[in-house]
C-alpha cells in the first residue's frame, strides 16, 4: 500500500505555462508631457524643445516608454514625434498612452521575442491565474504558439478548457 505519489500531469508530458514565468517584458516608464507645458496646458515650442533637449534619454535605455499627457491639453503630432525622436537612439520603444498601455506593449514585445522551441509539438496548458494584460495578451500568445503546438488548453490541469488540437494528418 506504500505506493509513491505520482504527479500525473508531469507524467503526461503536458507543458504548463504561466506567462509571468515564461515571458520577460522590458521595463516600463512614463513620460508626462504636461510637465513640459505652461500651466500643464499650453505648449510653447521654445520651452518644450528645451525640455526635450534636457531629457536624459539614457535613463530609458531598453524600456517601453509611455508618452502621456495627464491634462486635457491638446498636443500637436510633432510634439509626440519630437520626444520619440529623442529616445530613438536608446533602444527605447515609445507608446502614446498611459502606463497600462505601455505595460501591454511590453508583454506583446515579450511574446514577439519568445523562444518557440520549447512549444514545438507540445501539449500546452496556459494557466489563467493572474494573467498579465488580460485577454489581449492571451490572444497574442495563442497566435504565437498555436502553429507550433500539438494541443492547446487554458486553465488548470484538473479543469482545462481545450482550445486547439492539431489535426491528425497521418493517413
Amino acid at each position: 500500500m506504500d505506493q509513491p505519489i505520482v504527479n500525473r500531469v508531469e507524467a503526461s508530458g503536458i507543458l504548463q505555462v504561466e506567462l509571468t514565468s515564461w515571458l520577460q517584458p522590458p521595463p516600463v516608464s512614463t513620460l508626462d508631457l504636461s510637465e513640459w507645458l505652461e500651466g500643464g496646458m499650453v505648449l510653447r515650442e521654445k520651452a518644450f524643445r528645451a525640455a526635450v533637449d534636457a531629457l536624459d534619454a539614457s535613463l530609458y535605455e531598453g524600456q517601453i516608454v509611455a508618452l502621456d499627457c495627464s491634462t486635457q491639453a491638446i498636443l500637436p503630432d510633432w510634439a509626440w514625434m519630437l520626444v520619440t525622436s529623442k529616445l530613438v537612439g536608446t533602444s527605447a520603444r515609445c507608446v502614446q498612452g498611459n502606463a497600462q498601455d505601455a505595460q501591454t506593449e511590453a508583454w506583446l514585445w515579450a511574446i514577439k521575442n519568445l523562444d518557440i522551441e520549447p512549444f514545438k509539438d507540445a501539449r500546452v496548458i496556459v494557466k489563467g491565474c493572474a494573467t498579465p494584460g488580460g485577454a489581449s495578451i492571451l490572444m497574442a500568445f495563442v497566435q504565437a504558439i498555436q502553429p507550433h503546438v500539438k494541443g492547446l488548453m487554458f486553465g488548470e490541469a484538473c479543469s482545462a478548457v481545450p482550445l486547439y488540437k492539431r489535426p491528425n494528418t497521418s493517413e
